[in-house]
Parts: C-alpha cells; structure tokens; sequence
C-alpha cells in the first residue's frame, strides 16, 4: 500500500523511505527508542516515517508500531508523558 510522504517538495512512498533508511543499518523510533528492523520486517510490521518542520530544517523521524498504535489512542502528550514515566522508573 503506497502512503504518500510529502519531502524536499514532492510526494515521496513510506516504504521507499524505510528502504532506503534501512540501508543505512542505522534508524530508531523518535519516542522509544527501539532499533529500526531490517527493511522486511520494518515494512510488514507498520513502521512510520514522518517529517517534523523545523525553524531552519525540516527533519525526518521514524515510529516504531507500538508508538504509532498508542499515540493514536492516546496523543502525543501523554505518550510522551507515559515513556517518561518508564524511563524514570529504568533509572532509579
């Protein structure tokens, strides 16, 4: 299934962007901080690539499923507020 991803000005394929981001061997959801799969995997289980504008540059973020899942039936905010929590908790 193509889903559009507006980038540099143009329309631009999820799963071309995965691929490509893939090859690097490098890629990590920008709220859990899971490692990003090999391209199969990340493609069959629903990883997202978004793009988040900048003042000066617009950046390109990657979301792991689960983190898609729950900040669609949560929002960002508590999402991020929910991982925080985990976080504190890994630490102390």
């Amino acid at each position: 299934m193509k889903q559009p991803f507006l980038i540099f000005g143009g329309d631009m394929d999820v799963n071309e962007a995965l691929r490509a981001i893939c090859t690097t061997g490098e890629g990590y959801c920008w709220y859990c901080d899971r490692k990003l799969p090999d391209e199969e995997e990340a493609i069959r289980t629903g990883w997202d690539v978004r793009r988040i504008e900048g003042e000066r540059v617009a950046s390109v973020i990657l979301v792991c499923p689960s983190c898609g899942r729950l900040k669609s039936q949560i929002g960002e905010e508590a999402l991020l507020r929910d991982l925080a929590l985990k976080t504190a908790r890994l630490t102390c």
